[in-house]
């Protein structure tokens, strides 16, 4: 049995009160997809009660620190950011990153001290997908992680016939590849949906692929 621990990393648009200055006037880049994922949130939801796993997700938007990237790349700063003084970035750094790296590292361990075959699942949409295309991104090299995405894929295509299954390899600058060099036998894998579904129900109604998605992810 592989125990799946979600997250969901570009969740909401939030920017703490003591930040909504760096944003006055550009309040539309925050709704807008560059601030953060519409749907994503509510797929990682739907897949965390369904294998009963406790949620880990953002709690600002991405437009002042991304969680997806390396905890150690200064690319986690967006343009916003990086306007901030070096002790703004360094709160962030506290009550955002450290905080959600703790947790998450903190259930990652305990699972892989019961020995459970553990893979850690970061749920994303993004709007430079076409319709009908659903993304994995993992380390092929890792069998955890090549096995769990092509069973996955399998029973997505037996009830999405039509839809673009796609794999790749993750950047070498991100959440996954900082979380594989410190649990040398953890799986990573992100997955990644076409926004349509969610925001203009093309290809098929959000709510239909949701359940298919979930209904497929593999347990074994």
């Amino acid at each position: 049995m592989i125990t799946y621990i979600p997250t969901c990393e570009t969740a909401v648009s939030t920017v703490p009160e003591w930040h909504r200055i760096t944003f006055k006037g550009k309040e539309d880049q925050l709704t807008s997809s560059t601030g953060w994922s519409p749907g994503a949130l509510n797929l990682a939801q739907g897949i965390a009660m369904k294998l009963h796993a406790p949620l880990l997700h953002s709690d600002v938007t991405r437009l002042l620190i991304d969680l997806n990237k390396h905890p150690e790349d200064e690319a986690r700063w967006s343009a916003f950011a990086k306007g901030l003084t070096d002790d703004q970035r360094e709160k962030l750094d506290r009550r955002s990153k450290l905080s959600f790296l703790e947790n998450l590292q903190s259930r990652i361990e305990a699972s892989l001290k019961r020995q459970e075959k553990t893979i850690h699942l970061s749920v994303d949409t993004s709007v430079d997908l076409e319709p009908g295309r659903v993304l994995f991104e993992f380390d092929s090299r890792r069998a955890i992680e090549g096995d769990c995405v092509a069973a996955w894929k399998k029973n997505l295509l037996t009830q999405l016939p039509d839809f673009s299954i796609e794999q790749t390899a993750p950047p070498s600058r991100c959440l996954s590849s900082y979380l594989r060099d410190l649990y040398p036998e953890l799986g990573s894998i992100r997955l990644t949906v076409a926004q349509s579904a969610f925001l203009e129900g093309k290809p098929i109604p959000w709510m239909k692929l949701k359940k298919i998605i979930i209904d497929a992810i593999p347990r074994d």
